[in-house]
């Protein structure tokens, strides 16, 4: 079978391990780690044959020439390991804080440390174990073409597609198309953009005219003894004045059309956007920085509209207006016409490359942009972790390092722009002016034309020149609004993992019944969080879920919420396929009290609504008492109509949980999910809390999940999670008899709670 190249090795390598007797013809499965085994930056490379897994690690460097140039890549090997696969089993990915290790068991018993990598490499290295897994039980495998990683890349240019699940590449995609897409969407504002163009045109034209008046006519007509209007200064005054007059009112018509239109497209553009990645599942968020949706909402949207509403009318009467001026120059003397505007291939040819140029440059400028305003975003975030940690000096140095690389990205699109911008406007006004004046005035020395029509050429051709000069700039504008564009449908086209059925099936009320059968799921293929977990609830009952951090308890609430769809297995709520449910029916009948608390920006009072916007004062007062908030919220000097969030009060948080548990309280759901939902509470407030949920719970299915053992005891029934398996199921009494997992855990706490003088 052909090799399986997880990542692209270099050849270089494969050299390297056929001088050790691993030939490349032999090896079935490769990839690529950035780790050596202390966690040290470096390369590792991992090359498995039938029988054996080569574990190569060193650096690269490159030997130079005489004259300083690089020449040869040179391996430079700091360990090579070797072992047998007969001997290894039970490979696993161990996630650490920021990085991964890959293990294996010897026939010992004894683990083993094959490779080391950050989170860069590690979904590739999910797939590697996979396949070594395979391997090492049939000798050969087949790739899994989701696994093959060019099917993620473009095979014309090998770039990675931003979506998995759609298959167009930015930089080979016809750019036309994301003009043609985008259209439809100004049609609505046709009468606006024509009413904007119009004006245009009736500026452009008394331009030209107002440009005669004062040029050719006022010396073939005016000055001239033989002319129509002889001495009559005045009058050509007077029409360049009405002509003035009438270009700055339709000036003025066009600021009005344009300031009547830009609030409705920015904010119709803006909408759009946000309701397409309001559509998208929970999966697309995490794998995105928060600042970098927001320079797409915002910056993104901005520069489409100024593209189509201002930079393209003006195109477009500038195109009409260089056609009608040429016609006039051909008019007046066709070869003046023609040598005066031979620079102009040359003009269009220098705008080519200037927008490719551009388009590379306003990419990575957009790039560099949007990494400082993530970073800004997560800083003023953890402002208080920063402070705590004393951590000042090293994030102002990582934000220099940001701020440095947008600075450089500006410094070379604005020195390209310097150098360019000057070329060309040599090329269309200092080379065309000499070109004009130079034959026309020997034109008019030979009698050929005279000095009036060489005036009104020369004017002609200067307004010529200045839209063209116009198009030079438009390509640094047209760059900035495809890649705007690409940004902009890359969300709109992205498809949510979570969609509700064509034919949903409408529940008005849940008995409250749950039940997960063979449920497995991965956030990262390959690897999975939940493994065929099965388990029941009756309606009413109380299920307490149990295990260490990480073992995928709060995976199995987004699950049951919907948040995630199974990979395998499905989720029933009262015999129905939850897949199956309307969305409406099933958030209505489901509330979750998670550990990560996040009030809305607004009123005590709006956040507690929330849940149900239709709720009377005294409901929600009601579900505040019965959360414990209420004490504490009319101690606030504003009570319920106190503001929270960024810039108002800020609550402690133990008090935000509060105010979540309220939230859920006031839905009155008949399935309710509580995920650490005491965790931010001192000993004294969580018993206050218990009890409240004690009343809370009478009738609803609820499921806890818990750090704290003691909050679990009265629960009907628990199941214990490890390494996204059940362990254990029983009932606390159940569970201790057994002495297994839960036992451990729960005497751990219970003596670790001693020592601290709570229990």
């Amino acid at each position: 079978m052909s090799l399986f190249e997880i990542d692209k090795i270099p050849a270089e390598i494969y050299t390297v391990l056929a001088e050790k007797g691993i030939s490349r013809e032999d090896i079935l499965l490769a990839a690529y780690c950035d780790r050596d085994r202390s966690h040290t930056p470096c390369d590792t490379y991992l090359a498995a044959t039938s029988e054996v897994l080569a574990v190569l690690t060193g650096t690269f460097s490159r030997e130079t020439d005489i004259r300083g140039k690089r020449t040869s890549k040179i391996w430079n090997e700091s360990e090579y390991t070797v072992y047998s696969l007969k001997n290894l089993h039970d490979y696993k990915i161990e996630e650490l804080v920021s990085s991964a290790r890959f293990t294996a068991t010897d026939e010992n018993g004894e683990p083993v440390f094959i490779a080391a990598m950050t989170n860069y490499c590690r979904t590739s290295m999910i797939v590697f174990k996979k396949y070594i897994e395979k391997i090492a039980k049939d000798g050969s495998f087949t790739v899994d073409p989701d696994d093959d990683p060019r099917a993620g890349r473009c095979p014309k240019c090998g770039s990675r597609y931003p979506e998995k699940n759609r298959k167009i590449c930015p930089k080979c995609m016809e750019k036309g198309k994301l003009f043609r897409r985008i259209v439809h969407f100004f049609l609505r504002y046709r009468l606006y953009l024509f009413l904007s163009l119009l004006s245009l045109v009736g500026m452009t034209s008394l331009s030209i005219l107002a440009s005669y008046f004062s040029s050719g006519f006022f010396y073939s007509e005016i000055l001239d003894e033989s002319g129509s209007f002889y001495g009559m200064i005045a009058f050509v005054l007077f029409l360049v004045i009405g002509a003035k007059l009438l270009t700055t009112l339709s000036t003025a018509v066009n600021n009005y059309v344009t300031s009547l239109i830009a609030a409705k497209v920015n904010f119709d553009l803006k909408k759009t956007i946000f309701g397409a990645i309001e559509r998208l599942s929970l999966g697309f968020f995490t794998s995105r920085q928060t600042g970098g949706l927001m320079t797409q909402l915002n910056n993104d949207s901005n520069t489409i509209y100024d593209f189509f509403c201002n930079i393209l009318p003006h195109f477009i009467v500038n195109v009409v207006k260089v056609a009608v001026l040429v016609i006039l120059l051909f008019i007046i003397d066709p070869i003046l016409a023609l040598l005066s505007l031979s620079v102009i291939p040359v003009s269009l040819i220098t705008m080519r490359i200037s927008h490719a140029k551009n388009r590379k440059l306003h990419a990575k400028r957009y790039s560099s942009q949007r990494s400082m305003t993530s970073f800004l975003a997560d800083e003023l975030s953890g402002m208080r972790v920063v402070k705590a940690f004393s951590k000042e000096e090293e994030e102002i140095a990582r934000f220099g390092a940001r701020s440095q690389r947008l600075a450089d990205a500006d410094i070379r699109r604005g020195v390209f722009n310097t150098f360019f911008s000057p070329l060309s406007g040599f090329l269309l006004y200092t080379f065309g002016n000499l070109v004009a004046l130079g034959f026309g005035g020997w034109f008019v020395i030979q009698g050929r034309i005279d000095y009036a029509d060489l005036m009104m050429f020369t004017t002609y051709t200067n307004m010529i020149y200045t839209p063209l000069f116009f198009f030079s700039e438009m390509s640094e504008m047209t760059a900035d609004c495809s890649n705007s564009l690409q940004r902009v449908f890359e969300i709109m086209d992205s498809q949510p993992e979570v969609c509700e059925a064509k034919e949903s099936i409408h529940c008005e009320a849940f008995r409250g019944d749950v039940r997960f059968d063979g449920v497995s799921f991965s956030y990262i293929k390959n690897h999975k969080v939940i493994d065929n977990v099965s388990f029941e609830i009756e309606a009413g009952k109380t299920l307490g879920i149990v295990g260490h951090t990480g073992a995928g308890k709060s995976t199995l609430a987004n699950l049951l919420i919907r948040l995630y769809d199974p990979e395998a297995g499905a989720v029933y709520i009262d015999g129905i396929d939850i897949k199956k449910i309307a969305f409406a029916d099933l958030y209505r009948n489901i509330a979750i009290v998670s550990q990560e608390t996040y009030l809305f920006m607004g009123t005590i009072l709006e956040n507690i609504r929330y849940a149900r916007p239709d709720a009377s004062y005294d409901e929600v007062i009601a579900a505040a008492r019965a959360a414990g908030a209420h004490d504490f919220i009319v101690k606030l000097p504003d009570a319920y109509d106190t503001k929270i969030g960024f810039g108002y009060k800020d609550l402690s948080g133990g008090e935000r949980q509060r105010l979540s548990i309220a939230r859920a309280i006031l839905r009155n759901p008949k399935i309710l999910i509580l995920d650490e939902a005491t965790a931010a509470m001192d000993t004294e407030t969580e018993r206050k809390i218990q009890n409240a949920l004690q009343i809370l719970i009478q009738g609803k299915t609820t499921i806890m999940i818990a750090h704290r053992l003691s909050t679990l005891r009265d629960a009907d029934s628990l199941i214990v999670i490890e390494n996204g398996k059940v362990a254990e199921r029983g009932t606390h009494d159940e569970l201790m008899a057994k002495d297994g997992v839960y036992h451990k855990l729960y005497s751990l706490q219970i003596e670790a709670l001693k020592n601290a003088g709570i229990a």
